[in-house]
């Protein structure tokens, strides 16, 4: 008998705290991230224009390298392979080709490296500024997955913005390279839309990914903080 009252207590204990575990809507989350984004706006910008930076690099040599290559194509056009030529932006050396290839894709990895690090510092120190607010979310009964979301939402919105801002960038950038490089009179409509559509969407998805990869690690310190420890932190 005294083992069953025991179960029982502990079962009565365990489904009270379950009732008092905070459960969110998702309007709600977006809300409290909005907030947060805005109480610390000096974080933010820090990550927001190391994402942008990054985004608007890739785009740039994503966009450009696509005007070349759809103008390339035009091989009828006289005028255009005259162009390309004198620029020499355009060669039939395969391991020219080869070489500037792997240096473009060393610089992007090496620049995507850097603000992995970057954005990872910068939430991992946000998270540190919020100890003592994680502390009293999960003494209010927030659980991991909660936190979780949080954080992780929050990073997904900087880097959407960030990417869509970045992108943009990197675009106006690109094409304005192109036309120095090469003659503004050649970059039709057709090239350069049809340049903008292919590389804006995976400049976009890049730094997306990037960012809530770099928020990972960050997110698992906080969702695995003890609400005891959290509040003994002095910040």
């Amino acid at each position: 008998m005294g083992g069953t009252a025991e179960q029982q207590r502990i079962f009565d204990e365990r489904r009270q705290g379950r009732a008092r575990q905070v459960v969110l809507p998702w309007r709600k989350t977006m809300e409290v991230c909005l907030s947060n984004l805005r109480h610390r706006m000096g974080r933010s910008l820090l990550t927001f224009v190391c994402i942008a930076v990054v985004v608007a690099f890739f785009t740039s040599a994503m966009t450009f390298q696509g005007v070349v290559r759809r103008l390339s194509e035009r091989r009828d056009n006289v005028h255009t392979q005259a162009v390309l030529e004198r620029a020499g932006v355009v060669t039939h050396d395969r391991e020219a080709v080869q070489r500037q290839r792997h240096q473009t894709l060393w610089l992007m990895s090496l620049s995507g490296f850097l603000c992995l690090v970057g954005i990872t510092n910068t939430i991992l120190m946000s998270v540190t500024e919020r100890f003592r607010e994680i502390g009293t979310l999960k003494c209010l009964g927030a659980l991991d997955s909660f936190v979780v979301r949080l954080f992780l939402v929050e990073s997904i919105l900087v880097g959407i913005v960030a990417s869509l801002v970045g992108a943009a960038l990197g675009c106006v950038l690109a094409l304005l390279q192109a036309g120095a490089v090469l003659e503004f009179g050649i970059l039709d409509a057709s090239v350069c839309l049809g340049t903008v559509l292919v590389s804006v969407p995976v400049a976009v998805g890049l730094g997306t990914g990037l960012t809530t990869l770099a928020a990972v690690y960050p997110v698992y310190v906080a969702a695995k903080m003890k609400p005891v420890e959290a509040m003994r932190v002095e910040v």
